[in-house]
């Protein structure tokens, strides 16, 4: 087996359940407007990306998305929606990151923006605490797949890709990771989490 020294994890559905559905749900129920209408014309476009990356104020995404959306709320209703996301812990995922804490530096890298960061920190605050850093991209000014995100916390960590496994439930994620060095696990569920983690020796 391979001599792994750490382990990466992607918060959103690895260690703790989204929902961009419940974001739709409420603004519909602020505006008067139909969820779903409000769902097609939302896109994971290049100025949301830009977000993520911290490259542009919270006031500029508000007021793009609410053009784009045609939605009259205020920022205290948007910003409200916009966290409405976050939902339950992965189920077992505390006592999984406090047993592989003892052997192995746990590290969080997320893709996520200057609004949803706000509540995450607080809601999941004990749940975090697990973790030696959480890498943030709005923070970092760079986002999953990007290479220069993993080579972030390399160097953080200051060893080896081969002695780094990332486990993240995006497909594109986990192959720019693997291209890298970092063994690199798509997470379906919990279950295939936990026996792909047996598989690598981990536990």
């Amino acid at each position: 087996m391979k001599n792994y020294q750490a382990i990466i994890f992607d918060l959103g559905d690895v260690v703790i359940n989204i929902s961009f559905n419940n974001i739709f749900d409420y603004w519909a129920k602020m505006s008067g407007r139909d969820a779903n209408e409000l769902k097609q014309k939302f896109k994971f476009d290049e100025v949301y990306q830009q977000f993520e990356r911290g490259e542009i104020k919270p006031f500029t995404y508000r007021k793009y998305i609410s053009k784009k959306l045609g939605l009259h709320i205020s920022e205290i209703e948007f910003d409200n929606g916009w966290n409405n996301i976050y939902l339950n812990v992965t189920p077992g995922i505390e006592q999984l990151l406090q047993g592989l804490k003892t052997k192995f530096r746990l590290i969080a890298l997320t893709n996520t923006n200057e609004i949803h960061i706000q509540k995450w920190k607080v809601k999941y605050a004990t749940l975090l605490s697990n973790f030696e850093k959480v890498f943030s991209s709005c923070e970092i000014r760079a986002r999953k797949p990007e290479k220069k995100a993993y080579e972030i916390v390399l160097h953080y960590l200051k060893t080896e890709p081969k002695s780094v496994v990332l486990l993240d439930d995006n497909a594109q994620n986990v192959k720019t990771a693997s291209a890298i060095g970092i063994k690199g696990v798509l997470v379906n569920s919990p279950h295939q989490m936990i026996d792909e983690l047996k598989r690598l020796g981990i536990f």
